[in-house]
């Protein structure tokens, strides 16, 4: 993993020729990647990512396979953001339910809610894909209605005003500053919601939602409950009818319930202190509010989340490369699609 910019890049293992075990291997937190047998020796992929804070943009080029999100692998899973992918090169189908395959052609922007199942094929394809959390678009997503598998053609008008769009945000991504990444995400959230107005057919009937995944259920009462002092394990485990084990399985693959709820507690004081942009915000006050007992505990875990102290968050400062509510590259962990995993789980809006 490597730093460009304040925005992170997976490299050396993701780029260049892979095998498809190694692809599999790479992309099973969220694809069961099929391929014909025949085509097994001569596959060929790569891709590189990048995070914005509050979004997260890969570029990918394969050989013809095919990915699918099955209910299993959504139930582990366990988040609702909403992905956006655009074929650059060649043609695909998306099938979202049991109405058949929908073509692709290339320029065309299909949207996916990653809480449903899903399957989508490619031929040789070289690809553009936005992952963003369901609150960053208006009105945090509560009216954007049944998007999965709504596509907006390139070949409209607005679909190609929107193939310009994410073609700049592609070449420009690499070089944005923290607060241009987070302006850009957030500006592309509002345009491919207007744009999955159209492309959702008039008077087509409503799909009845998924129930969501108890992981997921579990995650958005901690965030909506982030300052609750009575916030623990117990809490939990009786707000969700789970066991203690049951709770802890789940969370094993963020470090931990009680790592989590620390985590989203440093982010949540991190957007707190960075949006007080120098104006008066007690740090004591932001301690107190996320738990802490004293200032002191709180700058200690603090500084040791983000590499700098709360005062210099509050001051306007920020790391060099940090995105906020995230942690600096030095205190990412190296090796590679692993850190994705633990990317897409906390995205923030």
């Amino acid at each position: 993993m490597t730093l460009r910019g304040p925005n992170l890049r997976l490299e050396g293992s993701t780029l260049g020729p892979r095998t498809i075990s190694a692809w599999r291997e790479a992309v099973a937190p969220f694809w069961d990647v099929q391929i014909r047998k025949e085509d097994t020796s001569d596959f060929r992929g790569r891709s590189e990512v990048y995070h914005l804070g509050n979004a997260i943009v890969g570029f990918t080029a394969a050989t013809e396979l095919r990915n699918e999100r099955s209910r299993s692998l959504v139930a582990r899973m366990g988040v609702d953001h909403i992905a956006a992918k655009i074929h650059r090169e060649g043609h695909a189908t998306v099938r979202t339910g049991g109405d058949g395959e929908v073509p692709l052609a290339p320029g065309d922007i299909c949207l996916l809610d990653l809480s449903r199942p899903l399957a989508l094929g490619s031929t040789d394809y070289r690809a553009m894909t936005l992952i963003l959390p369901r609150s960053l678009f208006p009105e945090r997503g509560e009216r954007l209605g049944d998007i999965h598998g709504a596509v907006l053609r390139g070949a409209t008008p607005f679909g190609t005003l929107v193939n310009d769009h994410l073609r700049s945000l592609g070449a420009h991504v690499p070089h944005f500053s923290p607060a241009e990444a987070r302006a850009s995400a957030e500006a592309t959230a509002v345009l491919l919601s207007m744009g999955a107005r159209p492309a959702i057919p008039a008077g087509a009937p409503a799909q009845a939602a998924e129930r969501a995944p108890v992981f997921l259920a579990i995650r958005r009462y901690i965030d909506a409950e982030i300052e609750s002092p009575a916030l623990d394990v117990a809490h939990l485990c009786h707000r969700f009818g789970l066991s203690r084990s049951g709770l802890y399985r789940l969370f094993v693959p963020l470090g931990g319930v009680a790592e989590y709820i620390r985590r989203r507690r440093l982010a949540r004081a991190y957007r707190d202190l960075a949006a007080a942009d120098g104006h008066r915000l007690r740090i004591s006050a932001v301690a107190y509010r996320y738990g802490y007992a004293s200032p002191a505990s709180f700058a200690q875990s603090f500084r040791a989340e983000f590499g700098v102290c709360p005062a210099d968050v509050r001051a306007g400062a920020r790391p060099q490369g940090v995105a906020a509510g995230h942690r600096p590259a030095a205190d990412l962990p190296v090796g590679g699609w692993d850190d994705f995993y633990d990317w897409v789980l906390t995205l923030d809006a």
